[in-house]
């Protein structure tokens, strides 16, 4: 069931970008979805610890699961002209980065799992991404109470690169 979740978080996703795209991101619909997406966040992984379901499929696809939908949020975002290019190549090169790093330290037998800090970053760039999502309409009576988002954004930003940091260190200590 908790794979369910995660695998609804990625189904979310172009139906968030088009929406986003369609309407220069002013969409309450894209940040409903992308509300109720972010929300299965933080239900995939508590429900899968509380049933006793925990897979090696759902620890390897909520991370893919985060990437995609903040990964494709930030796209339609930049496009829409509402993100930073420069924090955006940040977050992907950080993302490239570690994949390529986990593909070679795991042939080498070293898994890096999801850090607290990792997990944290995730949840400030979707915060961000939900606060950018519904302030771009200024017409929205919330836009004034979203208008921190760009700090949650670069907040998010150096939350990533710290997070890919301590990654890269505790791969090199477990190949020791």
């Amino acid at each position: 069931m908790a794979n369910f979740f995660t695998t609804l978080r990625i189904l979310a996703m172009p139906a968030i970008f088009l929406l986003a795209l369609k309407s220069g991101g002013a969409s309450n619909a894209a940040f409903a979805i992308f509300l109720a997406a972010a929300f299965t966040d933080l239900i995939d992984g508590n429900l899968a610890r509380l049933t006793g379901s925990v897979t090696e499929l759902g620890k390897s696809l909520d991370p893919v699961a985060d990437q995609v939908l903040i990964g494709g949020t930030i796209i339609a975002l930049t496009i829409s002209g509402r993100l930073p290019l420069p924090g955006i190549i940040l977050v992907a090169a950080r993302d490239i980065f570690l994949i390529v790093g986990y593909k070679l330290f795991r042939r080498r037998g070293v898994v890096i799992r999801v850090s607290k800090l990792g997990k944290t970053y995730t949840v400030v760039l979707l915060l961000a991404m939900i606060m950018a999502l519904a302030s771009i309409g200024r017409q929205h009576w919330y836009a004034a109470l979203f208008g921190i988002w760009p700090w949650l954004f670069w907040a998010g930003v150096a939350g990533s690169l710290l997070s890919g940091v301590a990654y890269t260190l505790k791969a090199i200590r477990e190949l020791g």
